[in-house]
């Protein structure tokens, strides 16, 4: 059975963590770690008076949002205790990934510097959740047949040996050349390819398709980000326009 474990953060939605999370365990049977990591500075955002009172402030709503965590969980029937840790966000996510399979956190608006640095060095597959609660059951993999994106597809296949049948979705890549589809036939996993080109289509066009789905699969970035923000390389663009959890290997 495998254990996901549900990052919660103060200014993140809980309620949409959780039932995603009761998707997975309903349909593939995930057992949960729920960490909440209390904040050391001011989140991105989040400004009041000073930067000192300003901490002062949220570490009370903080409190009372861990205490209201803990009551939502009990409610939604998960007894499994909320871990609360204070410190470095990428150095406990590090340390607590050796007790699960796989990460869950929600995607922020912005893509900040603490989802970042959580991207850049986790060592086991991670979901990101975003705007919606999925069903897991019709599965895209956005393909563009590179190193990454054949990485995730081999951990997904590993997590998640249920699915049978996948999309595979591309943009402005040569059907001929997918050399992912050989290894998913092999797998014994169904796959349909479509393909979409800037000749024919419009990228808002794929990213409408890609959102009928209820679970992406993508390679995972390069650690500079802001290089591949600056330059809207296309695995930014998927974080920032998909609205459904989007699963990294």
């Amino acid at each position: 059975m495998e254990k996901i474990m549900v990052l919660f953060k103060y200014y993140n939605d809980a309620k949409l963590a959780i039932e995603n999370f009761k998707s997975l365990k309903k349909r593939f049977g995930f057992e949960i770690l729920p960490l909440y990591i209390k904040e050391l500075r001011v989140p991105t955002g989040v400004t009041f008076l000073s930067p000192s009172m300003t901490m002062d402030i949220l570490k009370e709503y903080e409190d009372e949002y861990i205490e209201d965590l803990k009551n939502l969980l009990l409610k939604e029937g998960i007894k499994d205790e909320l871990v609360v840790e204070m410190g470095i966000n990428k150095e406990i996510v590090q340390e607590y990934l050796k007790k699960v399979d796989c990460l869950m956190l929600e995607e922020t608006e912005y893509l900040d510097e603490d989802f970042l640095d959580i991207l850049k060095i986790i060592y086991k597959p991670v979901i990101i959740v975003n705007k919606s609660v999925s069903s897991f059951k019709n599965v895209v993999i956005i393909s563009d047949d590179g190193v990454k994106v054949n990485k995730s597809v081999n951990s997904f296949i590993r997590d998640f040996p249920q699915v049978k049948s996948v999309t595979l979705l591309s943009w402005n890549y040569k059907y001929q050349e997918n050399n992912l589809l050989e290894l998913l036939e092999r797998k014994g996993i169904e796959a349909k390819i479509e393909m979409f080109n800037q000749q024919f289509n419009t990228k808002d066009e794929f990213f409408q398709r890609m959102n009928e789905f209820d679970f992406i699969i993508m390679g995972n970035l390069s650690k500079s980000f802001f290089f591949e923000k600056i330059t809207k390389r296309m695995g930014v663009e998927i974080i920032e326009k998909a609205t459904k959890p989007i699963f990294i290997g």
